[in-house]
């Protein structure tokens, strides 16, 4: 594979089937809010519709990395498989962003009553592009969790990433029960806009990490003593 046309059209094929599940899943949940609708009161909240392609972002990373075998297997190099991976996720982000504020906006003119909550309600301001933009940080923001976590899984194997991750666990747990977390709960609630893009730009920054990690990466899951040692041979 010269171009980037073999790994796109890979990583897309991964992509497709899972992307239109979610579609159909949040269609659905529309057609049940507007059900719903006829049935509560006024300022009564139907629920969301941004879960199921929120939730998908996260685990994009595990199912694309299918791909990475076969786009080596012929004849590309890792580094198409990452860039090709983020161009994808970088076109089904704006997808997802227009499909759930095209329901957002639709909302007022299909609900008999009652609203759907939208992330952005949280901010202030009623700029649509504003509710788009949101929707795109918590799509790159989760898609930024996976991504770090499927690459460190891909290189250290499965032991060594549990390990790694009950240490988090419980650095979280320990920080949850003896540290006050009131400020930070405060400034989330009245800073929601800067929250959101500090969450975004920190996932932007693991996406980075994950790109250096994977440019050299190993052709099995776990091939790999850390991050420095042991090393496949570089594209």
């Amino acid at each position: 594979m010269n171009t980037l046309k073999g790994p796109l059209r890979v990583i897309i094929k991964e992509m497709n089937v899972t992307f239109y599940i979610n579609v159909g899943v949040t269609l659905g949940l529309m057609a049940l809010y507007i059900f719903l609708s006829f049935y509560l009161g006024e300022n009564e909240m139907l629920g969301i519709t941004f879960g199921p392609l929120y939730a998908i972002f996260l685990i994009y990373p595990f199912i694309l990395f299918k791909g990475y075998k076969y786009i080596l297997s012929l004849g590309g190099t890792r580094k198409q498989f990452m860039i090709a991976t983020y161009l994808s996720i970088s076109i089904y982000i704006i997808l997802g962003g227009i499909l759930l504020n095209g329901l957002h906006f639709l909302s007022p003119y299909l609900l008999n009553e009652g609203y759907i909550f939208h992330m952005a309600d949280l901010v202030s301001g009623s700029n649509p592009l504003l509710y788009v933009w949101i929707d795109v940080l918590w799509m790159v923001t989760f898609f930024g969790l996976g991504m770090i976590a499927q690459s460190i899984y891909f290189n250290l194997g499965t032991v060594r990433t549990l390990i790694g991750g009950a240490a988090l666990l419980i650095a979280v747990l320990a920080t949850y029960f003896f540290a006050d977390l009131y400020p930070l709960i405060e400034f989330i609630v009245v800073d929601h806009l800067l929250f959101v893009h500090i969450l975004a730009g920190i996932s932007v920054l693991l996406m980075l990490l994950s790109y250096l990690f994977m440019k050299n990466g190993p052709l099995e899951r776990g091939d790999r003593y850390l991050f420095i040692g042991k090393q496949p041979r570089p594209e």
